[in-house]
């Protein structure tokens, strides 16, 4: 996930929210976002070119296989960051969403993994980390890939 901008994951992650509420097309990102047409699509142009989604002009946008493990795990970043933030720390929401939203970029694959495991196991608070669509977690193979959950590097 390092080789991913903050803008383009922000753009994966609006894809992958939106496609749960149904279609996804430029004028829905642009609104979800608060940008400007001709900036989602030159957005869009990069992450095609990326092969993260399927975009062809004026149709709809969705997420490839590696484009949605990628948005999956922006999703689970923000989540784990502002449970942390909010259930163990007291941070109010408004501003453990902006905290998360900045360092869901900077924090590695293991280290929020150790985070999220943290949690869920030491703290025993479950309740958030429910992923209905089998994970997918990976971070180069550190492991999942439809839950073979591993993470253990001491």
């Amino acid at each position: 996930m390092n080789n991913l901008t903050a803008s383009q994951s922000d753009y994966l992650k609006a894809i992958y929210l939106i496609s749960l509420e149904g279609e996804v097309k430029v004028t829905k990102i642009a609104d979800y976002l608060n940008y400007s047409k001709p900036s989602v699509v030159r957005a869009l142009k990069i992450l095609r070119d990326l092969k993260l989604i399927i975009y062809e002009t004026q149709g709809l946008i969705k997420l490839t296989s590696e484009g949605k493990r990628y948005a999956k795990d922006i999703v689970r970043r923000d989540n784990v960051l502002q449970k942390f933030f909010i259930d163990i720390l007291g941070v109010e929401k408004g501003q453990a969403k902006i905290d998360s939203e900045n360092m869901k970029h900077a924090i590695s694959c293991y280290t929020i993994t150790k985070l999220e495991e943290y949690i869920s196991n030491e703290l025993n608070i479950k309740d958030g980390f429910e992923d209905d669509d089998n994970c997918a977690y990976d971070c180069n193979s550190n492991t999942c890939i439809s839950c073979g959950r591993f993470i253990s590097e001491k």
